[in-house]
């Protein structure tokens, strides 16, 4: 019987009862590498050079964090992706998760590489290693190590903005002043999440903001969320892009169960819709070792092998 797609296993009888044969399946684990024109849709053209539908979405999400698809991508570009791939020696093949996405344009070639350095420095295979940076322990870097994440969202809490950016009548005080960030409206408890990484400098309870929190995210960035229910960070503890920092409430000074949010660059408020919120980070040391040889071993990989 096929126990798994590396080993077959063989029942015979004996004189002492059943005896079990365990034969390994040699396998080959060189991945597939594609490349072809992006012609006049990229999607199409990647299918048509036989790129699994899956392997498709990925490769446009990845290389759409670095350029726009439809502005900066023309028909004479070409497509370059490497997915993971495993040939067993009965016939079998299984593909993985796309580990590169590259395009070569006139002017520059972006090269990106699906990494995740504990999986790599365990010598995991290819396709378990996808599998890890699918579940949220790698990402996509460029071919220096450095990776981009875009925000995870258009705001850090689902609900509608009930004030704007700027001069308003305060619905308690009743004058007129600045409002320095957004009113979103959601339900109470609804999860508040941080908008990019950073450190939070400060977690509790200040003024007419209630229970708050302030991230500071870097290149003179830093971002506040007031009136929370509850807040689920610590000051000094740092935050990756998307996790629970805090929990709708109306503390302090509200009317009603709503967050607020403030966007400051070098300690001046501004619009938070103004601004694109992106983190990136650099492999160093170990990681980045690591990660040259698994560059070097992809760009290797020869076209449709």
């Amino acid at each position: 019987m096929r126990a798994r797609f590396d080993l077959d296993v063989s029942l015979h009888r004996t004189a002492a009862g059943l005896a079990m044969t365990r034969t390994a399946i040699a396998v080959d684990r060189t991945p597939l590498r594609i490349q072809g024109l992006a012609g006049s849709s990229l999607y199409r053209s990647m299918r048509a050079a036989g790129v699994p539908a899956k392997a498709v979405e990925t490769y446009i999400k990845a290389i759409a964090t670095r350029l726009s698809i439809g502005r900066d991508v023309s028909a004479t570009d070409r497509f370059d992706l490497i997915v993971a791939r495993e040939r067993a020696a009965t016939g079998e093949t299984r593909i993985g998760a796309l580990l590169f996405a590259g395009i070569d344009q006139e002017r520059r070639t972006l090269q990106l590489v699906r990494f995740a350095p504990a999986a790599a420095t365990n010598n995991q295979s290819d396709l378990a290693t996808a599998e890890g940076e699918d579940a949220g322990r790698g990402g996509w870097f460029d071919a220096n190590g450095q990776t981009e994440r875009r925000a995870v969202s258009g705001m850090p809490v689902i609900g509608r903005i009930t004030s704007g950016f700027g001069l308003r009548v305060h619905p308690l005080l009743g004058f007129t002043r600045m409002h320095k960030g957004l009113d979103i409206g959601a339900p109470r408890g609804a999860p508040i999440h941080a908008m990019t990484d950073g450190v939070v400098s400060f977690a509790g309870r200040t003024g007419g903001y209630g229970n708050f929190v302030k991230l500071v995210h870097g290149g003179g960035l830093a971002s506040g969320y007031g009136h929370m229910s509850r807040i689920a960070v610590a000051s000094g503890t740092r935050v990756r892009q998307g996790q629970v920092i805090g929990y709708v409430g109306s503390t302090g000074m509200s009317t009603g169960p709503h967050l607020h949010w403030e966007v400051w660059r070098n300690g001046g408020a501004i619009n938070p819709r103004s601004v694109s919120l992106a983190s990136a980070a650099q492999l160093s040391g170990p990681a980045l070792r690591a990660f040259k040889a698994r560059v070097a071993r992809l760009l290797a990989v020869r076209t449709g092998t």
